[in-house]
């Protein structure tokens, strides 16, 4: 399918490793000229350096994205080199899981700033030029917390910053959704199920799976039955629902929350 993105630029945090990795380079294999964000330069010359070996164009920019000035300087750096992004990804940094006892208000300051500040200063850096063009596509990379607080304490999960501060990202995205309507911008959410990203993934289970006293295996097999697909997801099934939202063709689709989650259908039970 030809998604009608040949030649836009992409700007893509979070872009160096599972999800987002996979985001760029599906990008930048529809045509994309991608420009890349997070903090390590090695991983992001790795993922610089697959898209060009298929042919594509990318650059990387270090960023943390917990320092708003971050956001003009990678809209900077895109049009220094392809020019002012067309199609921007936001994958925000994640709040730590944990009780309600065992944060303070910092930490909750510290999520929502991540969280709905964040997006906030990355969509005012972004949308000046899709507005003048009277395209763009915004699609955040979120969570099924967003629409429902997870609650499953006894398989080691507790989130209650999640719970808290994704639901107001959420109404963020929605409320800029209809600002931007009139412009010919769209502004989607993707919430992931559980994606199998590697090694990272296991790391974080086998922390879970040891508060509840389980092997790892045990761990995987009960999450995974969980799941009507009986598997965990893929992150390039990800990011072909993320390109298609960046489409010519998804241009009536916005304000959507859209999960890839194997049919869980919101259960966090």
């Amino acid at each position: 399918m030809d998604l009608g993105i040949t030649g836009r630029v992409a700007l893509v945090t979070g872009g160096s490793s599972g999800i987002g990795r996979c985001i760029a380079e599906e990008l930048g294999r529809n045509g994309c000229k991608v420009v890349i964000v997070a903090r390590g330069q090695e991983r992001l010359d790795a993922t610089v350096a697959a898209i060009r070996e298929e042919g594509g164009e990318a650059i990387s920019f270090v960023g943390d994205l917990t320092d708003f000035e971050c956001y003009l300087g990678m809209v900077a750096a895109a049009e220094a080199a392809f020019g002012l992004p067309d199609i921007a990804i936001f994958s925000p940094v994640a709040p730590g899981s944990g009780g309600f006892d065992e944060f303070d208000d910092s930490a909750l300051d510290t999520a929502f700033a991540n969280i709905v500040k964040a997006f906030a200063h990355f969509v005012r850096a972004v949308s000046p030029a899709m507005k003048a063009r009277q395209w763009g596509r915004i699609v955040t990379i979120g969570s099924g917390h967003g629409r429902l607080p997870a609650r499953l304490a006894t398989l080691g999960f507790e989130y209650v910053l999640a719970n808290t501060v994704r639901p107001a990202g959420l109404g963020l995205s929605r409320t800029i959704a209809d600002e931007l309507a009139p412009f010919g911008i769209t502004v989607n959410t993707i919430p992931p199920g559980f994606i199998d990203t590697g090694a990272a993934y296991d790391d974080f289970f086998r922390i879970c799976a040891d508060a509840v006293g389980q092997s790892l295996e045990q761990f995987r097999t009960d999450l995974i039955n969980r799941i009507p697909m009986k598997r965990f997801g893929r992150p390039e099934e990800v990011a072909s629902l993320c390109a298609y939202l960046c489409s010519k063709n998804a241009s009536y689709i916005t304000g959507q929350y859209m999960l890839v989650d194997g049919g869980r259908m919101e259960v966090y039970y």
